[in-house]
């Protein structure tokens, strides 16, 4: 995280397989409690500092406490996560749900493959961090300059939750 935050203009993707081998809030829940610390602070989004005063060894001869105690989330860091559903699997906890984009891929077509054009080769794109921020943190980050679309968006939302009459 010191190594992106040194580097701002470049998007880290960190993937981390078969998340729900374990359950993802027993060793992911401080991270995501940090997540939901994200604001503005000018053009940056920051977090509050990862590890607090408590966290260090005040008896730690590597200098831990200088290197590391203003640690934040840096907003070029994406992490992405894979999972399986299966007998050998926990489901997410809805508070990890409620913080996540998922993205399900439930009906695949294993004889897809045999249709693809293997002599077109795929090309790399490269992309600076503005391609991947976020403009607005929360909804609400919108009012009052775009307002209806707040209320498009919202009522969307309700449609495709079941929360709305309008089904």
């Amino acid at each position: 995280m010191k190594q992106e935050a040194e580097d701002p203009d470049n998007p880290y993707l960190v993937c981390l397989d078969e998340m729900n081998l374990a359950r993802v809030e027993y060793y992911f829940s401080d991270f995501l409690s940090k997540m939901e610390t994200r604001h503005y602070a000018g053009d940056q989004i920051k977090t509050d500092r990862l590890l607090n005063e408590n966290d260090f060894d005040q008896n730690n001869s590597n200098d831990s406490k200088a290197k590391y105690s203003n640690l934040h989330i840096p907003d070029n860091l994406y992490l992405i996560g894979t999972v399986n559903m299966d007998e050998t699997t926990h489901p997410f906890s809805k508070k990890v749900l409620d913080r996540a984009n998922t993205i399900e891929f439930n009906q695949i077509d294993l004889t897809a493959f045999l249709e693809e054009d293997y002599s077109v080769q795929a090309q790399s794109l490269k992309v600076n961090n503005q391609f991947l921020k976020t403009k607005y943190l929360n909804l609400k980050d919108l009012l009052p300059a775009k307002k209806a679309e707040v209320r498009r968006t919202t009522e969307e939302l309700e449609i495709l939750s079941g929360k709305s009459g309008k089904l």
